[in-house]
């Protein structure tokens, strides 16, 4: 840059000064002064009038052209010009104020929103009955769909986009028929959509299932600005209808302020937002995608929902940036064309769509709001009073377990830091058994359930599952068990080997609450020609990063003294264990897929023989614990991990700090206590045959 500002001196004196401008601007985020509403005035009917002057030819019915009529009826409210209302009245009338053909496609849907606008203007029967009539249509065509997700819904929003174009228009029907069926049904898919496509890592929406396992040149996830964009915008406008005694309010209010927080820090020096969000390398910004996101945070400045300080600013100099793209003509340009992806279309000066106009008219007569209040509309949600809440959870935290039977007889317990499983009884073929598997976690509420069947699901594009084993945001399996302990596991120690019982036999939910699970598990199997049964009672209680278990063995049904080894699979071939047998721990730290897994076991230090590394036939080297029952057969301990990618334990020593801490408060009052539990007993069952 100095060599160029050396050459440029060469130049005239105004050459330089303005070369020097624009190459300081280049590097520096200049913040705009505010407009004044006059002057978008302008801009906006300039751009409008382009459009209208230049239809597009996409059918009337199109969701291309539903921004386009909302921004028209927006633009007259804040101007208060009779022809954009006009001209809307006539792009109605065309169509009848009905939908598009397809009955259940939410893109023919979207249209339905201007024509309802109309109709709180005229309150004109002509405009609201359409929208009434497809509704019943939508529910019988989608009568027989079975649930896509623990929301409930049957995923017919399968790509983001969709959340613009029919959300909003049973939430608004809802709220001018008085009947919450409409919304009902809308709110169920809406949070069926977000359990499937919602990072809430990025706090971003994948465009559809077919980007969950796509990447940028650069390795960045894809997420696609302007579909995000219409996501902001029906989060919006199911805001502006929703009463604020709805039971799902909070949620959508947490998400927006997930999305508009993690967008703020994604906005370009320039103002704009790049097609590809985590991946803004890109020359140029694109208009469509960022005068969404401009058009959502006017939003919740003018309702006291974002702190102006943060995000003022920011509005003011994407609406600078925006209105350099408009062209002479008062086209808008630099609006990616019609796609499903960042890198798939130009996104040049004259490229223009029709929802590009229609943006920048939203989000043009949202700023003159912001900037006018005499301007705000009437009759719309209120948000006098309410903070946002300080993140975007779809269920509350809780301890969690379950049987799975749809899935090998697994069976599965959480708390609001971990997750584990254990194989089922269908697994007993194979080489799994009774070792635990860990479930890493990104967020607090469960999610159990939720990666089960989304697991087990095939989603439209491309016919595939969102597997559990690769992270979307929330977490994900790649802890390798097979027929090792795993993370925790206990086996007989005899002959200085390990005698791993197979998968459970049977099992009993003992305790189920929000705040603590408890459960048994069953095993039998044989130990040099006897008969050896365990049962374990497991306890998980909220906050805790360990699970408490309880294990008693009996030998041809009598309690025995038995030695037990309690393992650490490491994932990391190498990986060595820290023993410390005065204190009663033992744990390992390792890099997995770049983030730091702690996983330790933690036990009355006065029940531990020894500790050590053990490598058996197979090569596999574990960490055990080596240790003995008492005289009933009865032996507890605590297993768990500690994840980076969770955000607390993000280094050995934290780890560390975490078991030491436990041990001290734990060890002698232990989560539960079934010593005394007349209830805790091995359970007398048949040796599955082998």
């Amino acid at each position: 840059m100095h060599r160029t500002i050396r050459r440029l001196r060469s130049a005239s004196p105004v050459v330089f000064g303005k070369a020097l401008l624009f190459l300081l601007a280049a590097v520096t985020p200049l913040v705009a002064a505010d407009p004044q509403p006059a002057a978008i005035l302008k801009d906006l009917r300039r751009v409008a009038d382009w459009q209208l002057a230049n239809p597009s030819k996409h059918p009337l019915y199109d969701w291309t052209q539903a921004p386009f009529f909302m921004g028209l009826e927006n633009l007259h409210q804040v101007s208060g010009d009779a022809r954009y209302l006009d001209a809307l009245k006539q792009f109605g009338q065309q169509v009848a104020f009905g939908p598009g053909p397809r009955v259940t496609h939410a893109d023919d849907h979207a249209v339905l929103q201007a024509w309802l606008s109309l109709y709180e203007l005229d309150k004109d029967p002509a405009k609201l009955k359409p929208a009434v009539e497809h509704f019943d249509r939508l529910l019988g065509a989608l009568a027989k769909e079975p649930p896509k997700s623990i929301s409930g819904g049957t995923f017919t929003w399968c790509w983001c986009d969709a959340l613009f174009m029919s959300p909003a228009v049973w939430a608004r029907l809802s709220q001018l028929t008085g009947d919450p069926k409409f919304f009902a049904w809308a709110d169920r898919e809406w949070w069926t959509t977000t359990d499937v496509l919602y990072d809430p890592a990025q706090h971003l929406f994948y465009r559809d299932n077919n980007f969950f396992t796509r990447r940028t040149p650069s390795g960045r996830k894809v997420f696609w600005a302007r579909g995000n964009g219409w996501v902001t915008g029906g989060l919006v406008h199911v805001l502006n209808h929703l009463p604020a005694n709805h039971p799902s309010r909070g949620k959508y209010l947490g998400l927006y302020h997930d999305m508009m927080f993690a967008l703020e820090k994604l906005q370009h020096a320039d103002g704009l937002w790049r097609t590809s969000l985590l991946d803004p390398e890109g020359p140029q910004g694109e208009s469509s995608g960022s005068a969404f996101f401009l058009y959502a945070m006017a939003w919740g400045v003018n309702r006291g929902l974002l702190p102006a300080a943060t995000f003022r600013p920011r509005i003011m100099n994407g609406y600078q940036a925006l209105t350099n793209n408009i062209q002479p003509t008062g086209m808008l340009g630099f609006v990616q064309k019609i796609g499903d992806s960042p890198d798939k279309q130009d996104t040049g000066a004259q490229s223009t769509e029709v929802y590009g106009t229609g943006a920048f008219l939203l989000a043009g007569s949202e700023i003159i709001r912001l900037l006018d209040p005499t301007k705000r509309r009437d009759g719309l949600a209120t948000f006098t009073g309410v903070t946002l809440p300080d993140r975007f959870m779809p269920t509350t935290p809780q301890t969690f377990a379950r049987y799975v039977p749809e899935r090998k007889g697994d069976f599965a317990w959480e708390n609001d830091l971990v997750a584990f499983r254990t194989y089922g009884p269908a697994l007993r073929p194979d080489p799994e058994n009774s070792g635990i598997d860990c479930w890493f976690k990104r967020v607090a509420y469960p999610i159990i359930d939720k990666w089960y069947i989304e697991d087990r699901l095939k989603l439209p594009y491309g016919n595939v599952v969102k597997s559990y084993h690769r992270d979307h945001g929330e977490g994900y399996d790649n802890y390798k068990v097979g027929d090792t302990r795993g993370c925790g596991g206990i086996s007989v120690w005899a002959d200085n080997k390990l005698h791993n019982s197979e998968t459970f036999v049977a099992h009993r939910m003992i305790e189920n609450t929000p705040q603590r699970v408890a459960f048994e598990l069953d095993y039998a199997s044989h130990l040099n020609g006897k008969v050896l049964r365990e049962t374990k009672r497991i306890t998980l209680i909220m906050g805790q990063r360990l699970f408490q278990c309880d294990a008693r063995f009996t030998l041809d049904g009598k309690p025995a003294t038995l030695d037990v080894a309690i393992g650490l699979m490491p994932q990391v071939k190498g990986t060595q264990a820290v023993f410390a047998p005065a204190t009663g721990t033992l744990q390992l730290w390792e890099p997995l897929d770049g983030l730091g897994l702690g996983t330790g076991i933690v036990i009355d230090p006065s029940r531990v023989v020894n500790m050590i590394h053990h490598t058996d036939a197979a090569g596999q080297t574990q960490a055990l614990c080596l240790a003995r029952t008492d005289a009933g057969g009865g032996i507890r301990w605590f297993a768990g991990f500690g994840w980076e990618g969770q955000g607390d334990i993000t280094s050995a020593g934290k780890w560390t700090d975490y078991l030491k801490d436990f041990a001290a408060r734990f060890i002698a009052t232990p989560f539960a206590d079934p010593s005394n539990d007349a209830s805790f007993k091995v359970h007398a069952l048949d040796v599955p045959a082998e």
